[in-house]
């Protein structure tokens, strides 16, 4: 459960991130062990990662796979690519429709 140990007691610690205290990068936050009562001080480090992946509609190699988002009320509904995650609205036609059932169904 804890990933982190009190550097005295070896206890597992929950780090405090209450109120979003603890979370600055370059900054020096403390912090007492439960277990033992002793302050110790820790830093935060952010580290992104980042997940690349082929969109042949944005090369022209494939045209755009639209798919209905999944949205309730249905007329709120958008389209959107499967592959680059590109929308845009429903058709109109498809929007008036659902817009006519949520309407019905008040």
């Amino acid at each position: 459960m804890y990933t982190e140990r009190c550097p005295y007691c070896k206890e597992g610690i929950e780090i405090d991130h209450d109120d979003g205290y603890g979370y600055g990068v370059d900054e020096i936050y403390q912090q007492e062990c439960p277990e033992c009562g002793k302050l110790f001080t820790y830093t935060t480090e952010a580290t992104y990662i980042h997940y690349l992946k082929r969109v042949p509609c944005l090369n022209g190699e494939r045209d755009h796979n639209y798919k209905e988002t999944r949205t309730i009320p249905r007329f709120l509904a958008r389209m959107r690519c499967t592959m680059c995650d590109d929308e845009k609205p429903l058709p109109k036609e498809t929007y008036e429709e659902y817009k006519k059932e949520y309407g019905e169904m008040k």
